[in-house]
């Protein structure tokens, strides 16, 4: 299965419109979709996405029960504010003001490639939060973690 790999930062225009990186868009229509399925982290302030397929799948290890499980529960809060965007002619799909707001984006937006999923942050953050996980990786280095 292809992944989401790389770094991109492109430009959020007036209506909130945004360019999928290309390496992006070839995981998604890899996978016969035209489409891409995002929603705000849980825990931190990014967006988070993937194909509408990957968010399928979350569903099929639902416990039908009327007594949600903790996991369950996570599930839950990432389906209230899942949106389907679907990509336009030009690879790009329309952020909604509400997302653009939780993610702080302003006029730019990195996507950031996690492997099954990427995220989209707003520039200055992402950079903030890479240092501090270099840091972490470095003290672990150091202190025999790795």
């Amino acid at each position: 299965m292809k992944a989401f790999f790389g770094t991109f930062v492109n430009k959020v225009d007036a209506k909130g419109r945004i360019s999928v990186p290309a390496p992006f868009r070839a995981v998604i229509q890899a996978r016969g979709l035209t489409s891409v399925a995002l929603h705000p982290s849980l825990f931190e302030a990014c967006l988070e996405g993937a194909g509408f397929d990957r968010f399928e799948n979350l569903l099929s290890g639902f416990t039908d029960s009327f007594v949600a499980s903790a996991r369950d529960e996570a599930a839950e809060l990432i389906m209230e504010e899942l949106r389907e965007l679907p990509l336009d002619g030009d690879g790009r799909i329309v952020l909604p003001d509400e997302f653009i707001a939780k993610s702080n984006l302003k006029d730019q937006a990195a996507f950031v490639g996690r492997g099954w999923k990427f995220q989209i942050w707003e520039p200055a953050a992402l950079a903030g939060i890479k240092k501090a996980k270099l840091q972490r990786v470095a003290d672990g280095m150091k202190n025999g973690d790795a």
